[in-house]
């Protein structure tokens, strides 16, 4: 059976800048996060060895999201520019180990990385992120998250581990998201009602759209007030969380991000001009070598 890795590239490029402490190369460039995709990228080729693969790329403002919610994500801070710089050597990096690079204008992430999963034929995906609206796709029994942990040790959650985490079933992950809003995105949820009653809710009474028809079989009263009151917020949350089902234009699948054998020259060169010092000896292992005039 054929395996599909999808990489939810700015989850890890964020979580890899802040995560680690600053280096630059010789000539003064940040390249922290650099450094952290290349180990990343040199452990998915033992840890999840695949036929298909991508690197899938947030780019722009998400139209119908924020014309539904004009404050959505509007917290978050512009990325800094030491990260910025990184960016581009990235996608470099994630070319030269054999990896596509997935992205539209308005297209985030997630809606990608669902559209490829959700058109996945008899293959398996494991979808490297941190982010939990992608959760509801492991209501599929072959999709799997993953998500890198210290030692070299990786976390796979699936259907099961998705409903440990929230206290639901990942079908309806959706709608506990809608209840208890997400802060990460800058929606806001339904004031007091936590996790623990959306879960509570959703596992007594089903699907939140059931719900909002007929509020009133909620016994406790005052939920039931609180979700009549909050009606066409839900059903905004409701639309704001529903992962869409495009793919960037011209991709077509499988081919479109099928993965190609590393470059280990390429990706030994790429190492050297960034001072990666200690990680020549493993790519050397793997296949590289330094041309001949370094040498001289």
């Amino acid at each position: 059976m054929s395996k599909i890795v999808l990489i939810d590239a700015y989850s890890q490029i964020y979580r890899l800048f802040f995560a680690m402490r600053m280096l630059n190369d010789s000539h003064g460039r940040p390249v922290n996060a650099l450094f952290g995709m290349m180990r990343l990228l040199m452990q998915l080729e033992d840890k999840a060895p695949s036929d298909y693969g991508a690197l899938v790329f947030d780019k722009g403002k998400p139209a119908r999201r924020v014309e539904l919610c004009p404050e959505y994500k509007a917290q978050r801070p512009p990325m800094p520019d030491d990260l910025r710089r990184q960016v581009e050597p990235i996608k470099e990096l994630a070319k030269a180990f054999g990896w596509s690079i997935l992205m539209q204008e308005g297209l985030e992430a997630d809606d990608i990385i669902a559209a490829v999963a959700r058109r996945r034929g008899d293959a398996e995906v494991a979808i490297i992120t941190h982010d939990k609206d992608i959760a509801q796709l492991t209501a599929d029994a072959g999709i799997m998250l993953m998500t890198p942990e210290s030692g070299n040790t990786w976390q796979c959650t699936g259907r099961e581990g998705a409903r440990e985490k929230f206290g639901v079933e990942p079908e309806l992950l959706g709608d506990y998201l809608a209840l208890v809003g997400d802060t990460a995105d800058n929606i806001m949820g339904v004031a007091g009602i936590g996790p623990k009653t959306a879960a509570s809710l959703l596992n007594q009474y089903g699907p939140l759209a059931a719900i909002l028809e007929n509020p009133d079989v909620i016994e406790n009263k005052r939920i039931a007030a609180k979700i009549h009151e909050n009606k066409e917020l839900l059903l905004r949350n409701m639309k704001l969380v529903a992962l869409d089902d495009v793919l960037p234009e011209g991709c077509v699948l499988p081919e479109g991000i099928r993965r190609g054998k590393p470059d280990w020259d390429k990706i030994l060169q790429l190492a050297k001009d960034s001072n990666f010092k200690s990680l020549f000896a493993e790519i050397e292992k793997r296949g590289g070598s330094f041309q001949q005039e370094m040498f001289l």
